[in-house]
Formats: C-alpha cells, sequence, structure tokens
C-alpha cells in the first residue's frame, strides 16, 4: 500500500506561514456565516491526492485552537485516510455504528490535539447507499447538538458518487485542487458536477503551492465561491 504522510501544521508547526494560511481559511468561512451558520464542512476534490485530507486535519485543528468543540468524521469510506492522519488504529468507526448498532458515544475517539474523531473502520458495502440513508440524516443532526463545527472528508468526486450524497447534509463544501497535481479538465468537469448536484460550494483551496515557483508565501490559498 502507497504511503502518504498527511502533516498538521496548525499542530505541529503552529507559527509557520502554512499554518496561518489554513486560519485564514477559516476566517473565510467565517466571514460567510455571518448570515448562516456553518457548521458542517465538507473537504473534497477532483481525484485522490489533490489535498482533500490534509486541507481536513487542518482546518480542524485551526478550530480546535479557537475554543470550538471539533470533530473530524472520515466518510471516505472506501479508502479512509483520518486514521492515518491523527496515527491511529482503524478498527472501531463508522462500521460499528452501523453494522454492529454501537451508540455514536462509543465510537467517537478523543484525539489528544483536542480534535475528536469518527473514523471509518471495516469497509461498508454500498457506502453511497448508506450515506443517503434516514439513519446518517438522524446521526449528523445529533452530532450537530454535540459539536460546534463538524469537518467531514469525503471521497474525490470523479472516483465516486458519494461525496454528492454526503454534500446533501453539509452546510457547505470546500473544494480542494492541488497545484501541479490535479488536471486542468478534471478540475473543471467536478466543479460542474458539482453545481448541478446542488452542492453548496463555499470556495476552493489551492492546494500544494511551491512558494518559489508561484512568488507566494502561503503553500495553501483559498479562493471564493464567485471566482
Amino acid at each position: 500500500m502507497e504511503f502518504f504522510e498527511y502533516k498538521n501544521v496548525v499542530i505541529e508547526t503552529p507559527n509557520s506561514l502554512e499554518a496561518e494560511a489554513y486560519r485564514k481559511l477559516e476566517l473565510n468561512i467565517r466571514v460567510q456565516s455571518i448570515d448562516e451558520e456553518i457548521q458542517v464542512i465538507q473537504t473534497t476534490s477532483p481525484t485522490p491526492r489533490d489535498g482533500k485530507t490534509t486541507t481536513a486535519i487542518n482546518l480542524a485543528a485551526v478550530y480546535a485552537e479557537r475554543g470550538k468543540k471539533t470533530l473530524i468524521i472520515d466518510f471516505d469510506l472506501r479508502r479512509p485516510k483520518i486514521h492515518r492522519a491523527f496515527k491511529k488504529a482503524n478498527d472501531l468507526g463508522f462500521y460499528n455504528y452501523i453494522v454492529d448498532k454501537k451508540p455514536i458515544e462509543d465510537i467517537i475517539i478523543k484525539d489528544e490535539s483536542g480534535i475528536d474523531l469518527i473514523l471509518a473502520g471495516k469497509s461498508i458495502a454500498s457506502p453511497h447507499i448508506v450515506l443517503q440513508s434516514q439513519k446518517i440524516k438522524d446521526l449528523m443532526k445529533k452530532l450537530r447538538t454535540m459539536y460546534d463545527v463538524i469537518v467531514v472528508d469525503s471521497p474525490p468526486v470523479l472516483s465516486v458518487t458519494d461525496a454528492f450524497a454526503i454534500s446533501s447534509f453539509v452546510d457547505g463544501l470546500l473544494y480542494v485542487v492541488a497545484y501541479n497535481q490535479t488536471k486542468k479538465e478534471d478540475a473543471k468537469v467536478g466543479i460542474a458536477q458539482l453545481k448541478d448536484s446542488g452542492a453548496k460550494i463555499l470556495g476552493g483551496v489551492f492546494a500544494n503551492i511551491d512558494p518559489k515557483a508561484a512568488g507566494s508565501y502561503y503553500s495553501y490559498h483559498y479562493y471564493g465561491s464567485e471566482e
């Protein structure tokens, strides 16, 4: 299995320019929520390894840093990554809630970072059907009463339909594309499909920018939904 390290710069290097870029991302989201609360935020991307999971964990770290009770849910059920990002075993998670009917409180992991986690756990058959179920709607309704902010990591939009199902029960979505990684045509097709599905796109994150090549101070940039 290919190994990829997920860096949480907000926790590991809090004074870095990269960490500050994530704080600006959170601020941009906060500005958008002046008139309408944005509590549940989805991260997705056109294709794998575009930076959506790294964006999710760093954004969650910013909320926790601000004193918000924060939860990350790994709804990338086919290729889960949050357990690797937090160096946890993926042996307890969403599978146990769905299949074993464990109470949701029993599968929430308290990380030392101050961020709570719901991992994927074992593989679930037909996750796109599960994600559209009433059980998930009821779950999200309950979690909204338990947390200030919920960040949901979801699969890439061009891989499976799961991200579209998830977009129906979140308050907004961040679309992550990666410098020198995401193909332009893939990015365009993915955003068009999200718009066609009625997803509320908060904006995009341009990830993995090389500061020297781009003449920029930050490795993550945010662009609003109108751009």
